[in-house]
């Protein structure tokens, strides 16, 4: 059964982006530094939420500089741990 997320508002989720992003630009997808864009680690179409700080995470949406995945679109709504799988000798942070 699918639970309605509300969504926050523009303004607030920028600042809480910028917060996160200030704390960290490493992707949790990749590994790498430079993320610009923060990506839910389960996603709200699998039940994820947006009030839970520890489901928010960086993540590239623009090409990653160092390996040239854009990793939040890749990953879309699915699981992170099959993306990670595609780099086994990337140690991560």
């Amino acid at each position: 059964m699918s639970q309605y997320h509300k969504r926050m508002s523009g303004g607030a989720r920028q600042k809480r982006n910028r917060m996160i992003l200030a704390k960290s630009d490493v992707c949790h997808i990749c590994g790498h530094p430079g993320a610009d864009a923060v990506d839910h680690v389960t996603a709200l179409a699998r039940g994820g939420s947006d009030d839970d700080p520890d489901n928010l995470m960086p993540a590239h949406h623009q090409p990653c500089p160092t390996c040239n995945h854009r990793c939040n679109l890749e990953k879309g709504d699915r699981a992170w741990a099959p993306i990670i799988r595609r780099s086994i000798t990337l140690q991560r942070p």
